[in-house]
């Protein structure tokens, strides 16, 4: 037969298409409706405006957030059939297109998410007080060996920092 992929889907008379966003905390739904006639509303010319996020709709895309383990970014997009009824048909997750007179207020949205994100995820490791370092003796304890404290060979001092393995949990009570 073939060994190429290929769907088959109801023909919807759509009234329009409705964008539903998601940026953090912020939501925006856009309705694409066409001037042209043509059943794709991306298609020739189309008129966008901003309508306000009904109820249900902020449920599809936190719905649709949760679904990939709780996307601060997300978007769909739904055509609403000349019955009224709707039909979500694409879902996105941050590769989602920017729509609309609000672009820019949206990437300072998304800008501010990510570097949230960066604040909370990639924190600089906390920088540890050095550690004293104990005097050693001019004879040192073990005469002639590296941690003597002198080069018997050369007659160099040599400094050797010691410390102690054990966390402060672990120091022994006198």
């Amino acid at each position: 037969v073939s060994d190429q992929y290929c769907t088959v889907e109801e023909y919807i008379e759509a009234k329009y298409d409705l964008h539903v966003f998601k940026i953090g905390s912020n939501y925006k739904a856009l309705m694409r409706k066409s001037l042209t006639g043509n059943w794709k509303t991306n298609v020739g010319q189309s008129i966008l405006e901003e309508v306000p996020v009904q109820e249900k709709h902020k449920g599809w895309i936190d719905q649709v957030s949760q679904m990939f383990g709780g996307l601060a970014m997300c978007s769909l997009e739904a055509v609403v059939a000349k019955d009224g009824k709707e039909y979500i048909i694409e879902v996105n997750d941050c590769a989602m297109g920017l729509l609309g007179e609000s672009q820019e207020e949206d990437r300072r949205n998304i800008a501010e998410v990510v570097i949230k994100e960066m604040e909370l995820r990639c924190k600089p490791p906390a920088v540890l007080p050095p550690k004293p370092v104990a005097p050693v003796s001019e004879a040192g304890s073990r005469p002639g060996s590296s941690l003597s404290g002198a080069d018997s060979a050369k007659g160099r001092k040599v400094t050797v920092e010691t410390g102690s393995l054990r966390k402060d949990s672990e120091k022994v009570k006198k």
